[in-house]
């Protein structure tokens, strides 16, 4: 006999502990105090899975002279059982009641789809890990100083941008005559189109290694 809801993690197993909570201590009631006790040293319980497996021999008997009511009071006797476990569990207050941190499952179950493949790294990230960069976390707004106050670092409205600024200071490397702002769209276009020559590169390189598998949907 075996009962139980397959699937580990915190937030999707609360709402099936729940009503299993619900469903074995409504079965309980119902059964009221004449509800033969049942021997939990033979069960196998897996909390990671919410899986209760009994592997002792069926009392033929029982279930023959009442088979809904013996199936009912194994299953209601191995959820209490699952059920105590939880509640022996570090739990943390929530907003319908309690939650569990579940341990890792101890039953393997098969998978429905195989096993993802690694995504294969961009030419910056295999550099990056070659020579030690770590990626920093930027923070989202930083102050600007032509209108003081904070802003987005890139985006609509964002900091230092070219078309809220009226004039822009001359470089020694700037041609006589051209248009500072004329030139930064065209490097603007340059750098898009750029970073698309490279996207596109990356996905042919994640093809050859990894087939159309590794290609984003």
């Amino acid at each position: 006999a075996a009962v139980g809801a397959a699937g580990a993690g915190t937030m999707t197993t609360k709402a099936r502990a729940s009503k299993m909570v619900d469903e074995a201590m409504g079965a309980s009631r119902g059964a009221g105090a004449g509800t033969p006790s049942y021997d939990e040293s033979t069960l196998e319980v897996d909390e990671g899975n919410l899986l209760v497996c009994d592997p002792s021999p069926v009392d033929r008997e029982a279930f023959a002279a009442d088979p809904e009511a013996k199936c009912k009071e194994v299953a209601t006797s191995m959820a209490q059982a699952l059920v105590k476990r939880l509640f022996s569990f570090p739990s943390q207050p929530a907003v319908s009641g309690r939650t569990v941190e579940l341990p890792k499952p101890k039953t393997l179950l098969p998978r429905f789809k195989p096993i993802p493949q690694p995504k294969p790294l961009t030419r910056w990230e295999k550099f990056a890990k070659e020579k030690g960069i770590v990626k920093r976390k930027r923070e989202k707004y930083t102050f600007d100083e032509h209108a003081g106050e904070f802003k987005r670092r890139y985006g609509y409205d964002r900091v230092n941008d070219i078309n809220d600024v009226a004039i822009i200071e001359a470089k020694l490397t700037d041609k006589p005559g051209e248009d500072p702002f004329s030139r930064h769209k065209k490097d603007k276009r340059e750098r898009v189109r750029k970073q698309e020559e490279r996207r596109l590169a990356n996905l042919k390189n994640a093809a050859k290694a990894g087939g159309k598998k590794a290609l984003p949907a």
